[in-house]
């Protein structure tokens, strides 16, 4: 079993890299449960809060991409949810740590913030991409886990992140 995870800072094109790329290579694939969260219950949120989507997020993964799947997409995973706690509350729930080294099917494409950013009322973090982009580098590579990065704009990016898959597989 193999989970391809596109991951990175705000506005760095996860959701549009996780549709094409399961369309592209028919794979199924899970979009970012934290958006469709806090669509439905507004922006606000604790840390409690930030656990239960966690959680919510593991279910609608398994959903979307059965654990009897060979191969799917994840638009981001509990990585991202560490980091988002740790930067707005300072510290990571237990139960996101502890599943974050559960993960072990996890391989990245870490996107590069090089796209224009894309004004959103759940994104925070216009002049931060680098540096979160970088925890989530760091991340990674302290689980030593695969990864390859993703750069470009438009049909290059797309045409990148095909290519970097098929590196991954």
């Amino acid at each position: 079993m193999i989970r391809i995870v596109i991951t990175g800072a705000e506005s760095s094109g996860k959701s549009s890299l996780t549709k094409h790329l399961g369309e592209v290579f028919e794979l199924p694939y899970a979009l970012e449960y934290a958006r469709y969260y806090l669509e439905e219950n507004g922006p606000e949120y604790d840390l409690e809060q930030l656990r239960i989507m966690s959680r919510l997020h593991l279910n609608y993964q398994q959903e979307k991409v059965p654990i009897s799947t060979p191969c799917g997409i994840f638009d981001t995973d509990l990585i991202n949810y560490k980091i988002w706690a740790e930067e707005v509350f300072g510290c990571c729930p237990a139960e996101v740590s502890t599943g974050i080294e559960q993960e072990t099917s996890h391989v990245y494409l870490l996107c590069k913030p090089d796209l224009p950013w894309e004004p959103d009322p759940l994104r925070k973090n216009q002049h931060d991409t680098q540096r979160l982009y970088q925890r989530h580098l760091d991340e990674i590579t302290r689980l030593k886990r695969p990864y390859e990065l993703v750069e470009g704009c438009g049909r290059e990016r797309m045409d990148n992140a095909e290519a970097a898959l098929r590196r991954l597989l």
